[in-house]
């Protein structure tokens, strides 16, 4: 791994504020680059755990642990990484604009770029995963806010909005699929 990433990553971690200064003129392709590396090294330590059965995924029923389940794990960590970081970044780009304007959904994907690092390197460890995932959350926040020059406040609704937003849904889906099987699977018409 190039010394630039990892001194991007140690910036990110603990001076954030100032390595999205810094990154402020990266081009996508740049942060692409950045994204990919730490999503593979992600992916791979990801399916290790899931290989000697520590993962997340090994404790779906039927997500067999062993070498095919790790590497099951890898590819699905791998792709689902990317199409999750255009369509959070997409999500986020819609709030971003209607909250901020900002400077483009470039900038976007940026920040959701370089705000992922702490959970690219430990999401893969039980539980420091979850303080990885809320650190992850508070630099998309500073992300947004420097590279779209915002305040932190319109930052963290254009953030944690459609956050909000999405985990109502599912809340509520959850409670509509739970309400049939109540039910017995009968639906009466209304």
């Amino acid at each position: 791994m190039s010394q630039d990433i990892i001194e991007k990553a140690k910036g990110f971690l603990t001076d954030p504020a100032e390595t999205f200064k810094n990154a402020k003129g990266d081009d996508l392709g740049e942060a692409l680059k950045y994204f990919a590396i730490l999503l593979a090294i992600n992916s791979v330590l990801s399916g290790l755990m899931v290989m000697i059965g520590l993962g997340a995924s090994a404790a779906i029923p039927g997500m067999g642990v062993g070498v095919a389940g790790g590497i099951a794990a890898i590819i699905g960590n791998f792709i689902g990484g990317i199409i999750g970081l255009f369509v959070c970044g997409l999500i986020v780009h819609i709030f971003v604009a209607l909250i901020i304007g900002g400077n483009g959904i470039g900038q976007t994907i940026n920040a959701m770029i370089y705000g992922a690092t702490p959970a690219m390197l430990f999401s893969w460890i039980p539980f420091i995963g979850i303080l990885a995932a809320i650190w992850s959350l508070v630099l998309y926040i500073i992300g947004i806010r420097e590279l779209h020059d915002t305040t932190t406040g319109k930052a963290a609704i254009a953030v944690v909005l459609p956050v909000i937003i999405l985990v109502g849904l599912a809340v509520m889906f959850a409670v509509a699929i739970a309400a049939l099987f109540i039910a017995g699977g009968e639906v009466t018409p209304v």
